[in-house]
């Protein structure tokens, strides 16, 4: 009965969707057509090859979403500076492939890969709130170095492999040809999860990040990244397992001890969040959210004074850290205006 009432009365329907949904009629959708090339060379994969035309179209098309961001954040007065534009331009595009194909050069074969990408405008203000942590940026510039790097690294390989002797030699350069594209692999999924984590899609950076995971063990911003998820979910306990993971890999990742000093915090053992978060900031004394979860630490266990100066380190490092704020404001609530004048001289 009620399928052959919305099939009789749709353009009913229809209207009642733009009343209740008025986002959906008058959100602005910018697309942009974009194009990428790979040549694959002796020793790498068709389905990587792609995957690497794919990425090169991608940067041309968050390049051109930037300059488009960076105009539309002016007219709306949204504060964005180069970096988070870039991190916002890769948060918000929706791709599709439009066409791909393969030739014959005289190296192997060149891949091309063409792209429609979309840019929703009534997520960006949204978007723009969480480019503002810190973390998304600075683990947003790690990956392209990470792709720089990569490529840098591919290329010498190939190189390596066309003078290789037959045999072992050249049976060696092929397994590192096949380790890199793993490596890189794991890079995408990394990369997909983060913008999941950006759009606060948790539950499908968890799913990202272990796949990134199982391609590449060693890549422990994966571990990291898949901690903060599960921190988001309150799943505190595989949050803290993930963390322990990537600071045995890597001892000097002071997001991962920021992460875990959170779901600590969640467990209410503040001593070990504040733990965590002193040796977060000696590692990385401008990571501002360290600051705040060390407050958070702080102010459970009662000592105000304390948690409101860490906060107020975070805000001085990022003044549009609105969490900050609001976290600041429910410890001054328990402390004396004798202590306020004190703390805000």
């Amino acid at each position: 009965m009620i399928k052959n009432a919305i099939a009789i009365f749709p353009s009913i329907l229809a209207i009642l969707l733009l009343f209740l949904c008025p986002s959906l009629a008058f959100a602005e959708i910018k697309e942009i057509i974009a194009e990428g090339t790979y040549n694959m060379g002796d020793g790498e994969t068709p389905t990587v090859a792609e995957s690497r035309a794919l990425l090169n179209a991608k940067r041309v098309a968050v390049e051109q979403a930037g300059i488009y961001i960076e105009s539309y954040s002016k007219v709306k007065n949204i504060q964005l500076i180069e970096d988070e534009i870039k991190v916002l331009s890769s948060g918000v595009l929706e791709v599709t492939i439009l066409d791909k194909k393969r030739t014959i050069i005289e190296e192997g074969f060149k891949f091309w890969v063409k792209i429609k990408a979309r840019i929703v405008t009534e997520r960006i203000e949204e978007i723009a709130r969480k480019v503002k942590e810190r973390t998304f940026v600075e683990d947003y510039k790690k990956l392209q170095r990470d792709y720089e790097n990569d490529e840098r690294e591919v290329d010498d390989l190939k190189k390596q492999l066309q003078g290789a002797k037959a045999g072992p030699e050249k049976i060696k350069v092929e397994r590192k040809i096949a380790d890199s594209e793993k490596s890189f692999q794991a890079k995408t999924w990394f990369e997909k999860g983060l913008k999941h984590a950006l759009n606060k899609e948790y539950s499908d950076a968890i799913e990202a990040a272990t796949h990134a995971i199982a391609l590449d063990p060693n890549y422990t911003r994966s571990y990291a990244l898949r901690g903060a998820a599960y921190t988001q979910k309150g799943q505190n306990d595989r949050a803290i397992e993930d963390c322990n993971i990537a600071i045995a890999k890597n001892p000097n990742d002071a997001e991962a001890y920021t992460f875990r000093g959170l779901a600590y915090w969640n467990k209410r053992e503040y001593d070990k969040t504040i733990e965590d978060c002193n040796k977060a900031i000696t590692l990385d004394p401008n990571l501002t959210f360290a600051y705040n979860n060390r407050g958070l630490g702080y102010r459970g266990k009662g000592e105000y004074d304390k948690a409101i100066e860490d906060y107020n380190r975070a805000i001085a490092l990022d003044p549009n850290l609105k969490i900050a704020y609001q976290n600041r404001d429910l410890a001054l609530k328990n402390i004396s205006p004798r202590q306020r004048s004190c703390l805000f001289p």
